[in-house]
């Protein structure tokens, strides 16, 4: 009987490499970018580090502020926190949200995270709008 081979497990590294780490951010908010542009957002863009202190989210050039995270730890609250504090620098009110890979996933796989009177108009455009009735 043959042993069946158990899946490799993901490496982790004992002391995060900062370029390594730096890279699988942008490459996530790159990534999000190009959802952005299939939605019809065609000036979406990365922000990176341009407005220091009066940070306005990862991605600019969208009709709300995008917070991008690619973490081993998600901590949801401090995350849409500093979403909203970004928006608020950004002057899209409450609209905002925080976009979460999924380890090994694709981008399909993402969690997005809205806040919750954003997430009923969203809902409710949504049904309104496409709904059969």
């Amino acid at each position: 009987m043959e042993k069946k081979k158990a899946a490799p497990k993901a490496r982790k590294l004992s002391v995060p490499n900062g370029r390594a780490v730096k890279a699988r951010g942008r490459n996530w908010e790159n990534a999000v970018v190009s959802i952005c542009h299939r939605l019809g957002w065609v000036d979406a863009k990365r922000n990176g580090a341009v407005y220091g202190g009066a940070d306005r989210g990862d991605i600019g050039g969208a009709p709300l502020t995008i917070q991008c995270k690619a973490v081993d730890r998600v901590q949801l609250w401090r995350h849409l926190d500093d979403a909203i504090e970004q928006a608020g620098h950004n002057g899209t009110s409450d609209e905002t949200c925080v976009v979460y890979k999924r380890h090994g996933g694709s981008t399909a796989d993402a969690a997005w995270v809205f806040r919750g009177d954003f997430a009923e108009r969203l809902l409710q455009h949504y049904y309104l709008t496409f709904s059969k009735d």
